[in-house]
């Protein structure tokens, strides 16, 4: 069994799980090998049944370790029996997709409930750290209501302030916008960025949500069980999504491709994305596109990764040319993501510049 460095938090080994015996035996997850440091936000992606909720209770103690190495705040899991389980547990917090807020609590009740495993804690000293914690959501207003009384971005905002009332080393969250609005879902992974910032937490967000993956100081990836590259992964979902574009309109699909791959050069043209610029992103897709709200948000995100990964390296195609309404709709929407924020840096405009030299298009001012 491996021993964990002293500047991870996470220490996985050659980690396999299956479940099922003899012939109805499957493996789950295979060969994985992952560090993580404390304070590192990290979220892992992959299709449905890739192993990432597996994975994800594995590292909460959830479960035990089957295979390899687990090592989780300086104790080794594999093996590990249910008094040393539960001593884990009790330093992670844990925010699920469906909130498992209890009905008959009030919203200040269901956040002390997670500081009753912690006997030197009295209820008073429990009531009174939930009421801060609520304060600290933005929902001391709201601590004597029901769930039933709140809003879904609000029930998860308890669910936040239950999972870090205790001040946890590690806080897993399992798809938790997956049942909130864009509005709601961005304010609730922004709220927990900021808290674990300020905790100083290992926060590990398992999510299919496209939307939310800037967050992450690193992002991880699982495929069939297996750990794989993140820029694999947006490489064939890039492609896959390509792919099916052309077989039914390929000047529209080229029109595509070009079209988010600008928008986010000029977006990551100054190095920093504002959240003014991903939604003009979003927008201009959107209209110029004709692709659904799902497939606009994957574009986006796919070109953000490609970029960010890629910034130092990158490939020009030949140009080609595009229809004279195309060409005005790429240098408006170029320059509408470049001024989102108010302000259209020198970065920016070079960029633009630049785009318009590389696909054939004459000389653009500011104005288009």
């Amino acid at each position: 069994m491996s021993t964990q460095a002293p500047d991870t938090i996470i220490s996985i080994d050659r980690l396999e799980h299956s479940y099922g015996l003899g012939k109805l035996r499957k493996k789950i997850l295979s060969d994985i090998n992952v560090s993580i440091k404390p304070g590192e936000i990290v979220i892992l992606t992959g299709p449905s049944g890739s192993g990432k909720t597996t994975l994800l209770t594995l590292m909460g103690a959830l479960r035990s370790a089957q295979a390899g190495s687990l090592n989780i705040l300086g104790t080794e899991l594999r093996g590990a029996g249910k008094g040393l389980m539960q001593s884990v547990r009790r330093q992670i917090g844990y925010i699920f997709q469906a909130h498992n807020l209890l009905d008959a609590l009030t919203a200040s009740q269901n956040v002390a409930m997670s500081l009753h495993l912690h006997p030197e804690i009295t209820r008073k000293q429990a009531s009174e750290r939930a009421d801060a914690m609520l304060e600290s959501v933005g929902l001391g207003e709201h601590k004597h209501r029901y769930p039933d009384e709140l809003s879904g971005g609000q029930k998860q905002r308890v669910g936040i302030a239950r999972a870090l009332v205790a001040k946890p080393k590690i806080v897993l969250a399992d798809e938790p916008t997956a049942s909130l609005d864009r509005h709601s879902g961005r304010d609730v992974v922004d709220l927990m960025r900021v808290l674990a910032k300020e905790q100083g937490v290992t926060v590990i967000i398992v999510t299919h949500d496209n939307r939310i993956l800037d967050v992450a100081d690193r992002i991880l990836h699982l495929e069939d069980g297996k750990m794989q590259s993140l820029s694999g992964a947006i490489a064939e979902n890039a492609s896959q999504l390509l792919t099916l574009l052309e077989r039914h309109d390929p000047e529209r699909s080229r029109f595509i491709s070009a079209f988010s791959h600008a928008l986010a050069r000029v977006a990551y043209a100054d190095k920093s994305v504002a959240e003014e610029e991903r939604t003009v992103m979003r927008d201009v897709l959107r209209d110029g596109s004709g692709l659904s709200e799902p497939e606009v948000d994957l574009v986006v995100e796919l070109a953000m990764a490609q970029i960010r990964m890629s910034s130092d390296s990158l490939e020009v195609e030949e140009p080609k040319p595009f229809t004279e309404i195309q060409r005005d709709q790429f240098i408006d929407s170029l320059y509408a993501v470049g001024n989102a924020d108010g302000v259209l840096t020198e970065e920016e405009r070079t960029e633009i510049q630049n785009i318009a030299l590389e696909l054939g298009f004459p000389g653009q001012d500011e104005t288009g």
